[in-house]
């Protein structure tokens, strides 16, 4: 759940981090030169792929399309799949020929709604409806990782389950995939996942522990013979005051998004409405109180308030520290060393349902870099003129299928 202006924001912390482009080493096992040889033959088929999805956005919970997709590509690899899962997630079993444990790499699938004219020649046929946050992209990794790993799985020491996931944008796919049993049976020991990020194409960016904050809710509710409409503003307010501007730095980040009061006839009340997100658990405490403290200094005529703080409706994304150093080598292997860029600090800016499945398994997410400055392709998460360079599918798949690799080898 993000506003376009704070993610905006991400630009400012992630290219930061961004180094020089990368020697795009290639990986050196046998394994590795056969995925390659995979992807390039596959790859004019899976760019054409993630076009037509492109050019097909759907948004949370309406992602039926997309999701045939997805379910037919990976039968036709040979995986066991299963669909309707928590709305119209897709999970695909690949089983290697050899005995192991079992990890887990989850893609979202789902389009946000967008007004703004689409920059790419495959620009989306929906009108007002968009990928600016690289879902698709997101996707065809997934497939793209399905196509490599079942290149070698006569090789495969374990299971790669795929979850191809819808709702992220409404932080309510992850949770129903999980309800409908989609860490189950194989059950994961590890799941792993990328974010688009404004980073180079060719970069992968990695970060230890707390890497998104979760969000708290918060409902008001205004009552009495007082003006309601007045008094419900007046409440919004004070609660937005909480917000810190994005002149802080990343761990005291904290934005209250508030809505327009909305009216209840019935209850004969007005509802203040809306979610808090902070770059610590020390930011949230203090938002918390002084969101508290605000309302109670209000004073209006006639006038009651209800105040119900609900903390980490959506956990915080925490990457688990060792999972993910224990993957920094492998991910060296593909890009080299100067492709992976270590930042290990909070982006405050936007949060992420992945943290779902944190709170099951040890998890890793990781930024993929889609931007490209000499093609003038600045990947921002929801940006207007969001374009993402289509050879991060196959940096991501081949990055990808070296960390599960290299973890089912490990295990």
């Amino acid at each position: 759940m993000r506003t376009s202006s704070e993610v905006k924001s991400i630009l400012l912390t992630l290219l930061l981090l961004a180094g020089s482009l990368p020697s795009g080493q290639a990986q050196t096992s046998a394994l590795g030169e056969r995925i390659d040889r995979r992807l390039e033959v596959a790859q004019t088929e899976l760019v054409e792929l993630r076009r037509d999805i492109h050019r097909h956005p759907e948004v949370s919970g309406q992602e039926e399309r997309t999701a045939k997709l997805v379910a037919e590509r990976l039968r036709g690899l040979g995986l066991e799949v299963r669909t309707g899962i928590g709305g119209h997630g897709v999970v695909g079993i690949l089983r290697g020929d050899e005995p192991g444990p079992v990890v887990a790499f989850r893609a979202d699938m789902d389009a946000v709604y967008s007004g703004a004219p689409d920059p790419v020649a495959f620009a989306s046929e929906a009108p007002g409806v968009r990928h600016i946050c690289g879902h698709d992209i997101h996707t065809t990794v997934g497939l793209a990782l399905a196509e490599a790993l079942t290149e070698v799985k006569d090789e495969l020491a374990g299971t790669v389950k795929f979850i191809f996931q819808p709702a992220e944008e409404n932080i309510a796919g992850a949770a129903a995939m999980i309800e409908e049993g989609a860490l189950e049976d194989p059950a994961p020991e590890a799941i792993f996942a990328y974010h688009s990020a404004p980073l180079e194409v060719g970069q992968i960016g990695s970060v230890e522990g707390l890497s998104l904050p979760g969000l708290d809710r918060i409902t008001l509710v205004v009552r009495g013979d007082g003006n309601l409409e007045a008094a419900a503003l007046v409440y919004a307010r004070a609660i937005r005051s909480a917000s810190t501007g994005g002149e802080v730095a990343p761990e005291d980040f904290v934005v209250a998004m508030i809505g327009r009061p909305q009216e209840r006839p019935e209850q004969g009340d007005w509802v203040v409405s809306g979610m808090l997100r902070a770059g610590s658990p020390e930011a949230r405490a203090d938002a918390k109180s002084e969101i508290e403290q605000a309302v109670a200094a209000v004073s209006e005529a006639g006038v009651a308030y209800e105040l119900d703080y609900e903390d980490l409706v959506l956990p915080d994304m925490v990457n688990d520290p060792e999972l993910v150093r224990s993957t920094l080598e492998p991910i060296r292997s593909v890009v080299g060393p100067e492709g992976l860029i270590e930042s290990n600090t909070v982006t405050p800016y936007f949060s992420e349902d992945f943290s779902r499945y944190q709170q099951h398994v040890p998890g890793a997410m990781y930024w993929l870099g889609v931007s490209n400055s000499e093609l003038g392709y600045v990947g921002m998460p929801h940006s207007p003129d969001f374009v993402a360079d289509e050879e991060a599918i196959f940096v991501g798949a081949r990055v990808m299928a070296a960390i599960i690799i290299d973890y089912l080898e490990r295990h």
